[in-house]
């Protein structure tokens, strides 16, 4: 959830979890298919290339996806969020079958 005029910026952030902290109710944790996984693990260098792409989604693309309520809060669903970030991530990764590598 977020707001576009909050003043710290963007309405939706991703932000890499390196500790794997807990995250609370507010967020969206993304977890790789097992396909997705095994690439990372193989080229863990990519986990950077594939944040950075979610990080280039633009903000209009994300919030078009989803839906607002009154007072102008954006709500994102996990497969609201997946309509807007599969085709991002399979352009940062190594030719494979798309279906396989899909968040």
């Amino acid at each position: 959830m977020g707001r576009q005029d909050s003043g710290r910026g963007r309405p939706f952030r991703f932000i890499l979890n390196h500790s794997r902290a807990t995250a609370t109710n507010v967020y969206l944790i993304l977890y790789p298919k097992p396909a997705l996984a095994k690439v990372l693990l193989e080229k863990p260098e990519l986990l950077k290339e594939v944040w950075l792409a979610l990080d280039r989604i633009s903000d209009e693309t994300l919030m078009g996806e989803g839906r607002v309520y009154g007072g102008g809060l954006h709500k994102l669903e996990p497969r609201e969020l997946g309509n807007a970030l599969a085709e991002k991530i399979l352009k940062v990764l190594p030719e494979r079958s798309s279906n396989d590598l899909v968040i």
